[in-house]
């Protein structure tokens, strides 16, 4: 049972920390400028570079509710208009709810990891460290295991893992946006995404490895010191 609820607290600690990357990826407002960059997209749009990265900072501000809608008017291709329409509104009223719900669980997550490891540590207190590596390594390598996965399907077919993934998180089809006519699907095309998410995985295995390096350190310090 000890063993049960460690792995329980390593697997929802490392939630906590991969939904935090999400949450640093998504909101860096460098990477927009860099895929901006690459994609051509204020081109693409026919807008200027400074009125894309103030629409971005309405979508941005709108997720981290520090606004009410994303109402933005802009000049495309010389004329003035009104940037999202109502589909594309609706989507990200969408997008909004499921980020909010994702933050909703990363703060879960933590707090229930924290209240696990605690207990585990208070029922066998002479073994707290070996309790939290086991718990982290095996957590780690089931959260390890589904993320490959997810990163194995996403470079063989990413616009099938891309639209499976709308599928299971939105109970409507908005996402699917006419790239002629709307134009948040111009702004953050599937290349977008392929980045934003190979971005997520580097960063999150990374924070695993550096993560793992410090517990076998610790580990011999600890064995060195005993």
């Amino acid at each position: 049972m000890k063993t049960i609820r460690a792995t329980a607290a390593g697997l929802l600690l490392l939630i906590a920390v991969l939904l935090q990357v999400i949450d640093s990826c998504c909101f860096d407002r460098s990477f927009y400028v860099s895929e901006y960059g690459k994609n051509k997209t204020a081109e693409v749009i026919g807008m200027s570079e400074d009125a894309l990265m103030e629409t971005t900072d309405v979508l941005l501000d709108y997720l981290k509710d520090r606004r009410q809608d994303i109402l933005v008017t802009q000049t495309v291709r010389g004329k003035d208009r009104e940037i999202f329409d109502l589909r594309e509104t609706m989507h990200m009223e969408d997008v909004k709810k499921l980020y909010q719900n994702a933050m909703t669980v990363k703060w879960a997550a933590m707090i229930v990891s924290v209240v696990l490891f605690g207990w585990t540590i208070l029922q066998n207190r002479d073994r707290a460290f070996e309790t939290l590596r086991d718990g982290l390594k095996n957590g780690g390598i089931l959260l390890a295991l589904f993320t490959a996965f997810i990163m194995i399907w996403a470079i063989a077919d990413f616009n099938g893992f891309w639209i499976s993934f709308h599928y299971l998180l939105f109970d409507n089809e908005l996402f699917f946006l006419n790239p002629n006519t709307e134009i948040l699907i111009n702004m953050v095309p599937e290349s977008f995404f392929f980045d934003l998410v190979t971005r997520i995985i580097l960063v999150f295995f990374g924070l695993i490895t550096v993560g793992t390096v410090g517990m076998v350190i610790w580990g011999k310090r600890r064995k060195k010191n005993a």
